[in-house]
């Protein structure tokens, strides 16, 4: 009997297929070995820094299951993150700056929205985590291109914001209230860049931090003067005196002092419910308008028209007309006249 060989070709042939099913399967689980050795630096919480130093950069990690929405949820991080900082500079240094509990409270939240694209994000390439199928974005800002942009806009308020200081440091009065919450209103946008800047480059921001600490002892001043301010009402054409009560009611209110004598302002008030009679209807446009001065020179003023009033008999129709009076003094005067 004669044994039956393999032809060697055939041999050759089995050993390269198992040979180069061998190589693909090592080059596949090299590759494997290789990309999750090859995740970014920067894409891991515990090394971002080494990419990212703190010191130079502000970052967040975004994670999503596609590279926009990680691109949306990195941004969204640094924002939040952003915002929390800055809220917590904030209450921080308004808390230091009002120590004296009888003064009042000058916190209030920060609130960061459109203003984090101030300094244009800049995000890393997606990178797809394929342990947790998601993809990961890096958002970060650079500290030094964000003080760029930051710093013009500070020192072009802080010009505007001293010059007004030195004005009103020379003022007194209600003239002098009036003129601190006109500088603290616009000092507002300055006041958020601050908390902004302080956030950024700490170390960069003593003007700045003088200049708050400025304001601060100048909303201070104004609760101080409020209480110097002595103010006596004179009215005209309020026969039953409700104007008079309720103009007296909303100036107290706002922590003013109403006096019959010794009195350093003069409020003249002027109040216009004059009939009109067509028939038997009684028609009114209620008017009132007022004048604050401090003998010197006016300080502030109202006036309002209202519109027309009508009803069947005299004493209802200047009912209503005080009514009027009395709401859009309720709404606008004390905004309008002693703000």
């Amino acid at each position: 009997m004669v044994a039956l060989q393999m032809p060697i070709h055939t041999k050759t042939k089995k050993s390269a297929q198992l040979l180069f099913c061998f190589f693909v399967a090592i080059f596949f689980i090299s590759c494997a070995s290789t990309s999750r050795h090859e995740k970014p630096l920067w894409a891991d919480s515990f090394t971002i820094s080494q990419v990212f130093p703190s010191e130079r950069y502000i970052t967040s990690l975004g994670y999503a299951a596609t590279k926009e929405m990680a691109v949306s949820a990195s941004d969204g991080n640094l924002a939040s993150y952003f915002s929390r900082e800055i809220s917590s500079f904030t209450r921080a240094t308004q808390s230091l700056s009002n120590t004296d509990e009888t003064k009042e409270s000058l916190s209030r939240e920060i609130i960061i929205k459109s203003n984090i694209e101030l300094f244009g994000i800049k995000h890393t390439e997606p990178y797809f985590d394929s342990d947790n199928k998601s993809y990961i974005v890096c958002a970060y800002i650079s500290r030094e291109e964000a003080w760029s942009i930051l710093e013009p806009k500070l020192n072009i308020q802080y010009s505007s914001i001293s010059k007004s200081i030195n004005q009103v440091r020379n003022q007194n009065g209600l003239k002098a209230i009036i003129n601190i919450n006109k500088l603290m209103s616009a000092a507002s946008n300055f006041e958020e860049l601050y908390y902004m800047a302080l956030f950024i480059f700490p170390n960069r921001c003593e003007k700045y931090t003088n200049l708050m600490e400025e304001l601060s002892e100048l909303k201070q001043m104004s609760q101080i003067l409020k209480h110097e301010v002595r103010i006596k009402i004179n009215i005209k054409g309020d026969s039953d005196g409700r104007i008079y009560t309720k103009i007296s009611n909303l100036v107290s209110d706002s922590d003013f002092s109403v006096c019959k004598t010794n009195e350093n302002h003069i409020m003249s008030v002027d109040v216009d419910i004059a009939e009109q009679i067509t028939g038997n209807i009684h028609s009114i446009y209620p008017q009132i308008s007022v004048v604050i001065s401090d003998r010197k020179e006016v300080v502030s003023s109202f006036s309002k028209t209202l519109e027309k009033v009508s009803a069947f008999n005299s004493t209802t129709v200047k009912k209503m007309a005080l009514s009027k009076i009395e709401n859009v003094l309720e709404e606008e005067f004390i905004e309008t006249c002693l703000k």
